[in-house]
């Protein structure tokens, strides 16, 4: 396996980033100047630029969106059916871009921690990247960039994000496949006619250097062209083995805006040169009971290297106020490269205990090295029409995708160590040559045509429907050499999906919505891009969601309440199995819960962003007597309490501005075996901002407050440490 940026030990990783490094502070120190001494007022969109973008208009914008404190009202996906997200029968968190940055974060991570009801899932068997679980079931394959798939193995920066929205609950009629617990999408920044210049330079403890930058440039009363930018060099405080180093460019040009039609071009790098963290390995069904620095992985031998690409051409037009078009083109491509090491606890007996007469630690070698490709078209139509005498608000459209995965595995046995002493005591196991387990392709081709409507019964009262159908059909190719001159089984899947939605809204005043939905879902086989012998035939998993639910706007608009109880059940459900790593039936599955959420300005100065869900998740029948005894356990890594609050309050003077808050997780188990158990935790975070003028803003985060030892990410192998206290100051530069 040849590594994307190659490197034999530590020192060499060093010196190969010197230079980005030296381009981080050389470039932090340029934005800290422009900051200190002013911009010229360029005239980005020429001598008209005052006329094409009045000031008064921009800070109405502007000001607006902070009088709303962190609300978002409208959705940003024409296939919801409804101009606001009060009319859709569905409960949506919408993290914006404000909150994003006072707390100063930095991945699509930090954006979800903000979510109640997802729990976060480490790397197992290689596949690293972003894994959560959204109401209690696996949403991997459900992250989506501005409504297209994106789920390819990486962890995704927030660099270029607008806002993220997690729908909740079943949503085939929206996503297509999947969504069992719903989908996560992030919604891209754009070419505006406002001019843009800021960029904001942070640096921290562990080690963490980070410039971000975002110009806007309108070139014409229609045309503005974009580049948001990232650079990052990063440790993991009291993991100072773990790094994260990332480097990303999204250049976007738009014509046509304000126009009927428009037409936007954008592209997304994304590259990650990072040393992974497998954490510790389970000891008497608990994470092991060490110092959280212990590192059990090989520092000059572990490596993720990931490229992203992502090139989108999205037209939009607007036949009228009451009918509009959008077609989205997409192509992604993800290499990933990674030599990670998962701790595993080996017992005197063991053959891979080294010979050892004591109980230790081996080290597991999932190499991989995969390629990933997304070709998608969709088409959304909107159209608000008068038919049989009510008003309808129809939502149509269509998408076809092909998807590839090509996936090498490889196997190095690994050293072990004495105890939970990470001293290796066999270093000459890691120079052993590693062999190749397998070489496996996939192609999968898919398309889907969906049909929703919002039918105004009376004043009060809208009725929704919708349905989805989709063809998902997939080859595996398993290309392994079998010694006997041959390669291993290949498999065919052809799935054909229905999926529907229906719905009941009443609205006794435009401020207040009651709601009663149903929805369904489907996960195929190869929803991950993966067969084998023993799930090739077996038929897509079944989902069902039914929620009752509230949205309230309090306050002029200013503040939003939801609410909602909801109870997801799924039929033939798929597990993992922790010996194997392959999938098995486990029959059904049920999920029930309540969850709120607040959001918005409570009162002058003063916003909030808040949540909590419960989840009462079951194993109800398992898929063989043998694994009976697991009835009635709850499912993987999902924990039955989740919750977060965020205050921000704007102190007397208007300049200083404090925020911060808790978020609680609550117990959960690494399998539906209920074995291995993680502690819940409370973590606190805090930041205090300083505004200098209208352009330039001091901010200090601190994340992890109280330096609690936890555990956020887990898998049915290990977990992983969240990282100890990290404070980190950052300038932010805003003009135009």
């Amino acid at each position: 396996m040849r590594r994307m940026f190659p490197a034999s030990n530590r020192r060499r990783r060093r010196a190969a980033r010197l230079l980005p490094q030296r381009l981080l502070r050389r470039t932090s120190r340029a934005l800290f100047a422009l900051c200190v001494t002013g911009l010229p007022n360029a005239s980005w969109a020429g001598p008209d630029a005052e006329r094409e973008a009045p000031a008064s208009i921009e800070e109405v914008e502007v000001l607006g969106e902070r009088e709303r404190g962190y609300r978002v009202r409208e959705p940003s996906m024409l296939r919801y059916g409804a101009d606001s997200l009060q009319n859709v029968a569905q409960q949506i968190t919408v993290v914006p871009q404000a909150l994003l940055e006072d707390q100063g974060a930095a991945t699509l991570q930090d954006a979800l921690r903000n979510v109640t009801g997802i729990g976060i899932s480490a790397g197992e068997g290689g596949a690293q990247g972003d894994n959560f679980t959204l109401r209690g079931y696996d949403a991997k394959s459900d992250i989506y960039i501005d409504g297209v798939r994106d789920s390819a193995s990486y962890f995704r920066d927030a660099f270029n994000l607008e806002s993220v929205e997690v729908t909740k609950g079943a949503s085939a009629t929206y996503f297509g496949r999947g969504t069992t617990g719903g989908a996560i999408n992030q919604v891209s920044k754009r070419p505006q006619l406002s001019p843009i210049m800021s960029g904001i330079a942070s640096v921290g403890t562990g080690r963490f250097l980070r410039l971000t930058g975002d110009v806007n440039v309108p070139f014409s009363e229609t045309a503005a062209a974009r580049v948001n930018f990232m650079l990052q060099d990063a440790e993991v405080v009291d993991r100072d083995e773990i790094e994260s180093n990332r480097r990303g460019l999204a250049p976007s040009i738009a014509f046509g805006i304000g126009t009927t039609t428009q037409l936007t071009l954008s592209y997304l790098y994304l590259e990650e040169d990072n040393i992974p963290d497998y954490g510790l390995p389970y000891v008497d069904e608990r994470p092991a009971n060490v110092p959280r620095d212990t590192f059990f992985g090989l520092e000059d031998e572990d490596f993720e290297q990931t490229r992203v690409n992502v090139a989108t051409l999205r037209l939009d037009h607007a036949f009228s106020d009451r009918v509009k078009l959008r077609n989205t083109t997409r192509f992604s491509h993800v290499n990933r490269e990674a030599a990670p090491t998962a701790p595993r606890l080996c017992l005197v007996g063991d053959d891979r205990c080294a010979g050892s007469s004591q109980d230790g630690v081996r080290r597991n070698r999932p190499e991989r090295d995969g390629q990933e490709s997304i070709f998608s078209n969709q088409t959304d139509l909107l159209a608000e029409l008068e038919l049989g005498g009510f008003e309808h608000s129809i939502a149509t459209g269509f998408e076809v995708s092909r998807e590839t995965n090509d996936l090498e595995r490889f196997s190095n046995p690994g050293p072990f160590s004495i105890g939970l002493d990470p001293t290796v005591i066999d270093p000459a196991v890691m120079r052993a040559p590693r062999e190749r387990t397998s070489k496996t392709s996939t192609r999968a081709s898919s398309y889907g045509i969906y049909l929703t409507d919002r039918v105004r019964l009376s004043e009060a009262f809208d009725l929704v429907a919708g349905v989805r159908w989709d063809s998902f059909d997939t080859r595996f190719d398993d290309r392994t050499p079998t010694g006997l001159g041959d390669t291993g089984p290949d498999f065919d899947r052809k799935d054909r999906l229905l999926g529907l939605r229906a719905g009941l809204l009443f609205h006794p005043t435009p401020e207040q919505t009651y709601y009663v939905s149903y929805g369904t879902s489907a996960n195929p086989s190869a929803q991950a891009l993966q067969l084998r012998e023993r799930d090739a035939g077996t038929d897509p998993e079944e989902n069902r969601t039914l929620e009752l639910g509230t949205k309230l706007e309090l306050r002029g608009g200013a503040l939003s309440v939801q609410a909602a109880v909801f109870q997801i059940d799924k039929t033939d459900a798929r597990e993992t199995d922790e010996a194997s790593g392959l999938q098995f039936l486990s029959g059904s599955q049920r999920v029930r819960g309540f969850e709120l959420g607040v959001a918005g300005r409570v009162i002058e100065g003063w916003s909030l962003f808040a949540g909590y869900t419960f989840l009462d998740t079951e194993l109800r029948t398992a898929a063989t007597s043998t694994d009976s005894d697991r009835d009635g356990n709850e499912l993987s890594r999902t924990p039955r309490h989740t919750a977060t609050l965020w205050n921000s309050f704007t102190l007397p003077g208007g300049r200083f501005q404090l925020g911060g808050g808790p978020t609680y997780v609550s117990h959960r188990f690494s399998s539906t075996a209920n074995t291995n158990e993680i502690d819940g935790f409370v973590r606190w975070d805090a930041a205090l901002s300083y505004e200098f003028d209208e352009s330039l803003t001091f901010r200090l985060n601190a994340r992890n407050l109280a330096d609690r030892e936890y555990f956020e990410e887990t898998s049915g192998g290990h977990a992983v440490p969240a990282a100890g206290r990290t404070l980190i100051l950052s300038v932010q530069y805003t003009g135009s």
